[in-house]
C-alpha cells in the first residue's frame, strides 16, 4: 500500500503529472535552508541514507516583492543554492530594485514558511511571477538534474530544470546570480595515452577514481562523481623502450593518439609513461590547438617534490628517462632537484626488469629484483626514491609495506589529473558564503 503524503505534497505531484514532467519524489530528514537541505537529500542510488547532493543542485528561491508606482507585484527569484542574487542584475531585469519578503509576509500571503519556498508553490497564482537564472537551465553534472522541497521539510522532488520552467505560469529565465556563480562549470574529460604497456594505463586509471572517491573536498556520491575517460593504447608506444634508435616511429604515434583523445573530447590529457614525455613540448601544443590541459608527469612531478621539500631522490628509470643529456624531460628539473641517476650497470638491470614485467607480469621473481635494485641504487634506506618507470609503478604498488619512501610519477600524474577534475567541483559542493545568505 502507498504511503499517504501530507495534502502540499500530494498537490504538487499533482501538477507535475498533470502537465509531463519527468520528477522523482523522495523523503529525507526535515530541512531548514538551501544548504541544509543539499546536506540531506537523497538521489539515486542514496534512498536509505542522508549524504545529500551537489549544493549546486539544490533549487535556491527567494521570495521578493517588487515596488511600482501603481502597487506592488511578487516575484520569485531562483538560482542554484551555490549561487548569490545580484541586485543590479535584477533591478536591470525587473525594472526596479526588489526587497526579500518578511518571515511574517511569507507566512500571511502564502502560508509558507523560510525552507518551503520553490517554484511548486506558486502555480496556482495568477499574480505571481518567477524569473530563474540561466545557469539553472544549463547541465552542470550528471545526472543533470535539481532538486527542491515539495511543501514539506521531509518531502523532496528531483527534477529536469528546463521541463519544470517550461510547465510554470509567468516563469521565464534571465541573467540575476552574482560574478563568479554564474560560471558553467567545466564537466572535464580525461583522456589517457597508454601502450607501453598497457597495463599502467589502466593503473593510471585507477589512481584516478581512488583519489577522486578519497578527496578531501568532495564527497563521493557513486558513479556520477567520476569522470568520463577516453582511453588510447598505442602499441607502437613499446617502441618507447628503444626511444634512440626509434624516435622517428614513435613522435607521430604519440602525437597521432592525443589528437585522437582531444577529438574524441579529452580536456585533460595524460600519458602513463615516463619515456614519451620527451615529445611534452609536442604534445602540449596539440592539446592547445584543441583547447585541452596536458599535464606533463615532469611539471607535476617537480611541483610534488618542491610541496614536499624534497631536494634529493635515487632516480630509478631505464636508459632513456634516465639520460639527463638529451632524452629525458627530466633534465628540465635537474636544476632544482638532485636526481641520483642510476650507475650504467643498474640501468641496464632496470631495461631488463621493465621488459621482464612485459612479460611475466608482477610476479615473485619480479619483485625480487625490483627490491635488489632499489637496494642498489639507494644504501642509506632514508634516501627517497623516485619511480620513474610504469613498470616498477606496478611493482610499487603490489608492496603492502615497505621502510622506504617512494615518490611514484604515476601516482603524482593520478593525483593531479583528479584534482583538475575535482577542481571544478569543489566550489560548487558547498559555497560558505551563499549557503549562509537568505535562501530557500
Amino acid at each position: 500500500m502507498r504511503e499517504a503524503v501530507p495534502p502540499e505534497v500530494a498537490g504538487h505531484l499533482a501538477f507535475l503529472e498533470r502537465r509531463g514532467v519527468w520528477h522523482l519524489a523522495s523523503r529525507n530528514s526535515p530541512a531548514f535552508s538551501c544548504a541544509d537541505a543539499a546536506r540531506k537529500r537523497r538521489r539515486l542510488s542514496h534512498r536509505g541514507h542522508d549524504v545529500g547532493i551537489p549544493i549546486c543542485d539544490e533549487l535556491k528561491a527567494a521570495a521578493c516583492v517588487l515596488e511600482r508606482p501603481d502597487g506592488h507585484e511578487i516575484v520569485i527569484l531562483h538560482c542554484r543554492g551555490h549561487q548569490l542574487l545580484d541586485d543590479e542584475k535584477v533591478t536591470a531585469t525587473l525594472g526596479g530594485p526588489v526587497r526579500r519578503m518578511r518571515a511574517d509576509e511569507l507566512e500571511q500571503t502564502f502560508d509558507l514558511a523560510y525552507g518551503l519556498v520553490s517554484p511548486l508553490a506558486f502555480v496556482a497564482r495568477a499574480d505571481v511571477r518567477q524569473l530563474f537564472d540561466r545557469t539553472v537551465v544549463e547541465p552542470f553534472f550528471p545526472p543533470h538534474t535539481m532538486m527542491t522541497n515539495l511543501g514539506h521539510r521531509e518531502h523532496a522532488v528531483e527534477f529536469r530544470p528546463r521541463e519544470l520552467i517550461d510547465v510554470l505560469p509567468r516563469a521565464a529565465v534571465a541573467d540575476i546570480a552574482r560574478g563568479e556563480d554564474g560560471r558553467l562549470p567545466v564537466e572535464h574529460t580525461l583522456g589517457i595515452l597508454t601502450g607501453n604497456g598497457p597495463e599502467s594505463g589502466r593503473l593510471l586509471w585507477s589512481r584516478i577514481d581512488q583519489r577522486i572517491r578519497e578527496h578531501h573536498e568532495v564527497p563521493f556520491r557513486g558513479d556520477i562523481g567520476l569522470p568520463r575517460v577516453v582511453i588510447e593504447s598505442v602499441p607502437e608506444l613499446g617502441l618507447s623502450m628503444e626511444l634512440a634508435d626509434r624516435v622517428s616511429a614513435v613522435q607521430p604515434a604519440v602525437l597521432g593518439a592525443v589528437r585522437r583523445l582531444c577529438e574524441h573530447g579529452a580536456t585533460v590529457v595524460g600519458i602513463a609513461c615516463n619515456t614519451t614525455q620527451h615529445f611534452a613540448a609536442d604534445v602540449r601544443a596539440v592539446c592547445d590547438e584543441h583547447g585541452a590541459e596536458f599535464v606533463s608527469i615532469v611539471d607535476a612531478t617537480a611541483a610534488a617534490l618542491a610541496h614536499e621539500g624534497i631536494e634529493r631522490v635515487a632516480f630509478l628509470g631505464i636508459g632513456a628517462v634516465s639520460d639527463f643529456e638529451r632524452w629525458s624531460d627530466f633534465r628540465r628539473i635537474v636544476d632544482d632537484v638532485a636526481l641520483q641517476r642510476p650507475a650504467d650497470d643498474l640501468i641496464g638491470a632496470i631495461d631488463e626488469l621493465a621488459f621482464l614485467v612485459k612479460q611475466k607480469g608482477v610476479v615473485s621473481a619480479t619483485i625480487n629484483s625490483m627490491r635488489d635494485i632499489v637496494r642498489r641504487a639507494a644504501a642509506d634506506e632514508d634516501t627517497v626514491v623516485l619511480v620513474a618507470l610504469t613498470e616498477l609503478s606496478l611493482l610499487v604498488s603490489s608492496q603492502r609495506r615497505s621502510r622506504r619512501r617512494f615518490v611514484d610519477t604515476l601516482q603524482i600524474l593520478a593525483e593531479r589529473m583528479a584534482d583538475i577534475y575535482i577542481r571544478e567541483r569543489a566550489p560548487l559542493e558547498l559555497n560558505p558564503e551563499a549557503a549562509t545568505a537568505a535562501a530557500s
